[in-house]
């Protein structure tokens, strides 16, 4: 078990993935709209066709959809998935629809609980009670739920009590967990790492996770683990423009 809260104080370092958006095409844009207006009526038909337009719209490349399969596998079977934004929802949506990549995943925007129509729907369908940080938490007490690290820092404030990271995403969890072990010997041997270091914003999320694990690693006393980790936390720091070492952290 570890607690995330002297890990938060990385977090702030993410708000650049929310910073700096590259223009997009106009193509892209309608692809977007329509992708989030199909996934709020829950049209699976519309959802697929919008995704197959954002895809050939160019702006979803490599280094995004390496971040969403890592965020997928961040989130155990049958899990639900909060996302914060167009950036950490779309990619996935792409993998999930167009390559059939973990479907069991039910992803949910936190923006998308303010619709009233999209609320109802996913009351009836998953028997969420609320929206809000208030309804995540009262739904993980029923379901595995997960918490995308690119929530906003107030969504995350508000559960931290509750939250274990696992990887790319945090699991909301009454219950403590043993969540670093899990996170080092099934997500971080099986992610891909080929795009890490891409520049893209946000693979500046993977440096929780890295800084959690660099931890786990000194603590159990694997020096050639820690000395990758920590060359790993360099190297995506680097990328997005932050502080190569690892922060001390209390």
């Amino acid at each position: 078990m570890a607690c995330i809260k002297k890990y938060l104080v990385l977090l702030p370092l993410l708000a650049l993935a929310f910073g700096s958006i590259a223009q997009q095409s106009n193509a892209a844009e309608t692809a977007e709209k329509a992708l989030a207006q199909a996934c709020i009526e829950g049209n699976a038909q519309a959802i697929q066709s919008a995704a197959m337009q954002l895809a050939t719209a160019g702006t979803i490349g490599a280094d995004k959809l390496e971040y969403a399969s890592n965020l997928l596998s961040s989130v155990e079977v049958n899990g639900v998935l909060f996302t914060g934004s167009k950036s950490d929802t779309h990619p996935v949506i792409i993998l999930q629809f167009l390559k059939n990549m973990r479907t069991d995943v039910r992803v949910i925007e936190v923006d998308w609980l303010e619709n009233a129509s999209c609320f109802q729907r996913l009351q009836n369908e998953i028997g969420i009670e609320k929206a809000g940080t208030s309804g995540i938490r009262m739904l993980s007490r029923k379901m595995p739920v997960y918490v995308s690290l690119a929530v906003s820092t107030s969504i995350i404030d508000a559960l931290e009590s509750d939250l274990y990271c696992t990887g790319l995403a945090f699991k909301c969890s009454a219950a403590p967990l043993a969540n670093v072990r899990g996170m080092y010997n099934g997500w971080w041997e099986n992610c891909g790492k080929t795009y890490m270091t891409s520049g893209y914003s946000l693979n500046a999320n993977y440096l929780v996770p890295l800084a959690m694990l660099a931890d786990y690693a000194s603590q159990a006393g694997n020096n050639d683990e820690l000395q990758q980790i920590r060359q790993k936390y360099a190297e995506v720091a680097k990328s997005v423009g932050e502080k190569e070492k690892i922060p001390s952290l209390k």
